[in-house]
């Protein structure tokens, strides 16, 4: 069983030697090596070199109309699986150009997502509603989530995702989810089969009544459990959640002193953390 401070670290396990810069102006992705080859049949959109991979349009229209083509034609012959026909702004609160959601793994671009910490407090101590993921979902089937995430899509923020993702997946009414907290941000850069995962995570806490039951209405998740915080943190150790839930799930309890963390754990938490 890997220790936690192991999974905070997987949450930044790159290597930018197996990565190309993808550059507009300045840099803003990571393309694997392997995967640049794949680009070459766009010389009017990618002027690749032994360094770096340098989008040739400039401005948000063209950006966007741009990869759309691209995205589209990867997609067709499976090099990006799971199209949501859905797109992220890069990056989220400034967009240089918006891009289908599987694609951002493919480029290594930072996205962003909300999630929510569902806590109970009781005569038993603290307790944390967890989600497991859908069998059917294509990243990370049947991993362990928050009781709320969600990628932030463009035309919202964090906010706006949270509210809605609430609904969706817990089925938590708005009034209810209103009450909730922002708390921390944090970030993750890791490799995955796709190319590269960069994300800005917006975490939030929500204290839920001692009869409240989840619901999931979006079909996205598989069941829920209400854990205390030391099996929570026996099952993070024990690789079951997905390496975004694992860094918020205990970023969470070590703000709630749920868990007792050694300095060498707090110290790379607060590695995960940005400042505002």
């Amino acid at each position: 069983m890997a220790t936690l401070l192991e999974h905070i670290r997987a949450a930044h396990a790159f290597d930018a030697t197996r990565f190309l810069g993808l550059y507009a102006d300045i840099r803003i992705g990571w393309i694997r090596r392997d995967l640049v080859a794949r680009l070459t049949r766009w010389p009017e959109f990618f002027a690749i070199d032994e360094a770096s991979v340098r989008l040739r349009p400039h401005g948000e229209a063209d950006l966007t109309a741009a990869l759309a083509q691209v995205t589209r034609a990867l997609a067709k012959d499976g090099t990006i699986p799971g199209w949501r026909d859905e797109t992220y702004a890069i990056p989220h609160d400034a967009p240089l150009f918006h891009i289908e959601r599987a694609a951002v793994d493919f480029f290594g671009l930072t996205s962003a997502a909300s999630h929510l910490n569902g806590c109970v407090r009781g005569a038993g101590g603290l307790r944390i509603w967890i989600a497991r993921r859908s069998a059917t979902k294509s990243v990370d089937p049947g991993f362990l989530d928050t009781l709320v995430g969600g990628g932030i899509p463009s035309g919202q923020d964090a906010s706006q995702t949270l509210l809605r993702e609430c609904h969706e997946e817990a089925g938590i009414e708005r009034d209810l989810a209103m009450r909730s907290g922002a708390t921390a941000t944090l970030a993750v850069r890791h490799e995955v089969p796709r190319g590269l995962h960069s994300e800005i995570l917006y975490a939030h806490d929500l204290e839920l009544p001692a009869d409240f039951r989840p619901r999931n209405v979006d079909g996205e998740v598989g069941e829920f459990m209400l854990l205390s915080a030391a099996e929570t943190a026996d099952r993070v150790a024990s690789g079951e959640f997905t390496v975004e839930a694992a860094l918020v799930t205990l970023d969470f309890l070590v703000r709630r002193a749920a868990i007792a963390p050694d300095s060498a754990l707090i110290a790379a938490l607060d590695r995960c953390r940005l400042r505002p």
